[in-house]
């Protein structure tokens, strides 16, 4: 009896997990797609700025999104506004407080002449939220004549609805570029940024720099270096990731022109932020080689990495790996031992040029990963046709099923090419058992101008529907 018992609980325990395994990697479904960036704030633009008469209405790119731990049901998302060829007339920050449902805009107040300071734009919004509910901003405020650039941040303590002028995390200074903030989730009152400084003159001597806060975002430490490469490279877009361990893992990209290549590379820092070990490499050499459209021509891609912590440690780091504007591809890697070796993999299905990736772990440890690729575009029809597409993985990257979030959309409608058509990063952040994305659509989805941020919600079909504060 004994023996047959077990067997029955085991026969049941076994169909249990099945069962669980079957549901877990079932499809998943976009729950809610909407837009959020709505009629530009400034219509009539903003007198006394640079160049203001150039910037687009409605013109939104950049978007990046977080989910607060002290509260799962607010999400928070950030974007650019009104981009011309001289950048954005400000960044706009949109919270919800109900997963999703509905949205609240803000600016953040003196970011630039738009909301009372001196600064002519704004550029490379972020967002992180702590796991004390604080949530920081992060990004660019610049003059264009001359043309220098200062790091800034600021905080929210209601979720996002309200923010204090901005701190400066580095003064004005010619090459500031691509920032990205990170809330600590155990540390109260801690937030780090990270930020590539070069001219773009050759030899170039060029910086991957650190700032630190530990008082909720009122001060910030002076920028200290991560990396310098050589004369001729230069490294950018760098995203910071907190270990459970309290490791701290700036993963970033970098341009070697004198090698011929690009790369991936991740720098540790155990004590946080106050010295950094050398980079490691990782992933494939990425050639220096444009990607040609047959009938549009030269297709940008920004090769900014996008990097996500899981719950068990476990790193990941998506990025571009094209070949042609037909044969494209996304590359995952992943390290778990802290960023000292990685692995990297190709995405399964995608033949066709794929771009700006962006990948989140959830609650669960499923990692998941959006991007736009070009695989039902039709040569001859007068749209440069790109879906935005959605693929998960419960098993660390060893297989992978694809979900269709968003499109067709027609590229050739964004005003301006040389912004990679929908700026140059997307957002995802991981709730309990799915997904929050946003990303920029133009016509036909964008409505109020030339693009529109929306926000989806992904998740499994016929999960749990009280997932991520429902």
């Amino acid at each position: 009896m004994r023996v047959r018992s077990f067997l029955a609980v085991g026969s049941a325990l076994l169909v249990s997990a099945l069962l669980a395994a079957a549901a877990s990697a079932g499809p998943y479904k976009v729950k809610n797609l909407q837009a959020i960036s709505g009629p530009s704030p400034f219509p009539t633009g903003c007198p006394g700025g640079f160049r203001d008469e150039t910037k687009i209405p409605g013109h939104e790119l950049e978007t990046a999104i977080t989910v607060n731990p002290a509260n799962p049901r607010n999400i928070i998302a950030t974007w650019k506004q009104d981009v011309g060829p001289f950048n954005g007339r400000d960044d706009l920050v949109a919270s919800s407080l109900d997963g999703g449902k509905t949205w609240t805009r803000s600016t953040i107040p003196t970011l630039t002449v738009c909301t009372g300071g001196t600064a002519d734009t704004a550029s490379d919004p972020w967002v992180s939220a702590g796991g004390d509910g604080t949530v920081y901003f992060g990004g660019q405020s610049g003059v264009l004549s001359p043309d220098l650039i200062a790091i800034v941040a600021s905080h929210s303590r209601d979720g996002g609805r309200s923010w204090p002028a901005p701190a400066t995390v580095s003064p004005r200074l010619e090459g500031n570029e691509t920032p990205s903030i990170t809330a600590s989730p155990t540390l109260d009152g801690h937030a780090y940024m990270v930020l590539a400084n070069f001219t773009g003159e050759l030899p170039r001597t060029n910086t991957l720099e650190f700032s630190r806060t530990s008082d909720s975002g009122t001060t910030w430490s002076p920028p200290l270096l991560i990396d310098q490469p050589g004369p001729f490279a230069s490294d950018q877009a760098p995203r910071l990731l907190v270990l459970p361990d309290g490791t701290l893992l700036t993963v970033f990209a970098r341009v070697d022109l004198e090698a011929g290549f690009g790369a991936h590379y991740a720098a540790r820092s155990l004590d946080e932020g106050q010295t950094w070990l050398p980079p490691v490499q990782f992933g494939p050499h990425l050639p220096l080689v444009e990607i040609d459209h047959p009938e549009f021509g030269y297709l940008p891609q920004s090769h900014f990495p996008s990097a996500a912590v899981a719950p068990d440690g476990t790193a990941y780091v998506a990025f571009e790996n094209n070949s042609s504007a037909t044969s494209g591809g996304i590359g995952v890697a992943k390290s778990r031992d802290g960023g000292l070796t990685w692995s990297s993999s190709m995405l399964p299905g995608v033949s066709a040029y794929a771009f700006e990736p962006a990948i989140a772990v959830n609650k669960k440890g499923t990692v998941g990963v959006i991007w736009y690729d070009l695989r039902n575009d039709v040569l001859g029809d007068a749209a440069l046709t790109a879906d935005v597409w959605f693929a998960h993985s419960d098993n660390r990257g060893r297989s992978w099923r694809q979900t269709h979030v968003a499109g067709p959309t027609d590229l050739r409608t964004a005003p301006l090419p040389a912004h990679n058509f929908v700026g140059e990063y997307q957002g995802l952040a991981g709730l309990r058992s799915g997904f929050a994305a946003a990303f920029t659509l133009p016509a036909p989805q964008a409505k109020d101008g030339p693009t529109d941020i929306f926000f989806a919600r992904i998740g499994p079909g016929g999960g749990d529907e009280k997932d991520d504060g429902h």
